[in-house]
């Protein structure tokens, strides 16, 4: 007989823990002898300055969830959101064999300490890229076109015809687009701008050249994207590789009609200088949802300057994103658990250790 396991399943004000608790129903229910559920954070605004931490510096900063402490000695699964999975978490749950994050970012799991300690963690891809992708294109739209001004200026009394690009304020068509980072959601920009009559560059040192010539783009280096580019979409993972991967270097490199726009993670991008140029003048604008500090503060430069349509980190918030992110975790660990082969195994190694073997074997029973 099969051996039954006890999960927790913590959400947060995002994604609340009773979604996890349906999508363990839908799907694991033939696996579970327990399941037990809370919410990590469920204060929004709190949810979004904690979380924003535990990117900047890793789930160790946290302390343990309260469930976590209270049933975490005898449970082998563990999901969640924004949830930190944190070596204390990992000590707190001696016996945990699977960790999975309905997300695609890892920042908030110590997947290193997890391979060490046997636990194969889950994450996903795709939970928001139609949403994200969607966004980019009209975050591209509104900076150059000047939507949200006009709509701001109407708001507040004026009827506003000039801005700081009245003299160059572009078509899409005949334009380079340049997307840095060919992942599934930069793909998706690809593919929602070829109706626009654009032409794609693309740079991501990990893409095979023939997937960008079969997406209709031109893979070119870093130096020539951003020189050549009259729009600049980020799509690249976060990690110490990518880390200000845009800097004082690449932004000089752009044209002065050229514009930035920023759906993807704040670290990509070093802030000052970004400032520096958009003060200056010396790139047309930029389109940002994700900032080092969030939410912006008073005093930041950010919002004394014309040239830039900022927005509250919301590119991947829409309701298909969010409800169907849980279905698609417990999913996919529910297919190793059935003996088929899971998409988003993060550290694969961990199937090829003898007492994992050992473990998912009693559980395919």
């Amino acid at each position: 007989m099969a051996k039954k396991l006890k999960a927790l399943l913590i959400g947060d004000a995002m994604i609340v823990g009773s979604e996890f608790q349906l999508a363990a129903q839908k799907y694991l229910s033939g696996f579970t002898s327990e399941v037990k559920v809370s919410d990590w954070e469920p204060d929004w605004q709190k949810l979004q300055a904690r979380r924003l931490e535990v990117e900047k510096k890793g789930p160790e900063i946290e302390e343990v969830d309260a469930l976590i402490k209270a049933e975490g000695k005898d449970a082998e699964l563990l999901a969640g959101l924004f949830l930190p999975i944190s070596s204390k978490v990992f000590d707190a749950m001696p016996n945990l064999k699977i960790a999975g994050v309905s997300r695609a970012g890892l920042e908030n799991v110590n997947v290193k300490e997890a391979t060490k300690r046997g636990i194969l963690v889950f994450n996903i891809e795709g939970r928001n890229a139609e949403a994200v992708s969607d966004f980019a294109v009209g975050l591209m739209l509104s900076e150059c076109r000047n939507i949200a001004r006009a709509h701001f200026a109407i708001k507040n009394g004026q009827w506003r015809k000039a801005f700081s690009n009245s003299s160059w304020v572009p078509e899409l068509k005949g334009k380079n687009v340049g997307i840095v980072g060919f992942g599934y959601i930069g793909r998706l920009v690809a593919q929602k701008l070829s109706g626009f009559g654009v032409n794609i560059l693309v740079y991501d040192p990990f893409v095979k050249p023939e997937d960008v010539s079969a997406a209709g783009a031109t893979l070119v280096e870093k130096d020539k994207l951003f020189s050549d580019s009259d729009f600049i979409s980020l799509h690249a993972r976060m990690s110490e590789s990518t880390k200000n991967m845009v800097g004082a270097k690449e932004l000089g490199l752009m044209k002065s009609t050229a514009y930035l726009i920023n759906t993807g993670r704040a670290g990509l991008v070093d802030e000052q200088a970004l400032l520096s140029v958009l003060r200056e003048k010396k790139i047309a604008g930029a389109g940002l949802d994700v900032f080092l500090d969030e939410p912006l503060k008073p005093d930041s430069e950010f919002l004394t300057l014309d040239n830039v349509t900022l927005s509250t980190h919301i590119a991947g918030t829409t309701k298909e994103a969010l409800t169907r992110s849980p279905e698609i975790l417990l999913e996919d660990i529910s297919k190793l658990l059935q003996g088929q082969k899971p998409r988003f195994v993060i550290n694969k190694e961990v199937l090829e250790q003898p007492a994992f073997k050992e473990w998912l074997a009693g559980v395919q029973q």
